[in-house]
């Protein structure tokens, strides 16, 4: 019998998915203008903090995608271990992210302190709830 994945756990990792592809590729593939406009919207969350580094941007940029090819393998390999391994990596990055900015948001004003606080905290919620995943069976398909 073959194991599915809720709803609720496809729509947490398909979020994720987009969550870390959008300024992985950004940061990866454009680094300067990553640095000078992230998130974008005329908002800068990256350039408050250093002088740029195109090393460190790529790499960033590349370990943001590495997560969102973890996230499509997880959606494609419906497993227990697949769900609770990602949600594990995953919290590994975003919480120590969450903490750094929670302790840095007095260079930014207070719109992207909210914003900052908001989807930082969001992402890190979402994981959580990954680890409260408990697999169902899916029901056998009769064809008449």
């Amino acid at each position: 019998m073959q194991t599915a994945q809720p709803r609720w756990v496809q729509a947490i990792l398909l979020y994720l998915l987009v969550a870390n592809t959008l300024p992985g590729a950004w940061a990866l593939f454009m680094p300067r203008n990553f640095y000078d406009s992230f998130p974008g919207f005329g908002r800068t969350w990256v350039s408050v903090d250093g002088p740029f580094n195109e090393h460190l941007i790529r790499d960033v940029g590349a370990f943001f995608l590495a997560l969102a090819t973890l996230c499509l393998l997880t959606l494609a390999a419906p497993r227990l271990i697949t769900v609770r391994a990602t949600a594990i990596c995953l919290l590994t990055f975003h919480v120590p992210h969450l903490l750094y900015h929670l302790n840095h948001l007095h260079m930014l004003p207070l719109i992207d302190q909210v914003g900052n606080v908001v989807t930082l905290s969001l992402s890190v919620l979402l994981i959580t709830l990954l680890l409260f995943y408990r697999p169902i069976q899916a029901r056998s398909q009769v064809l008449f």
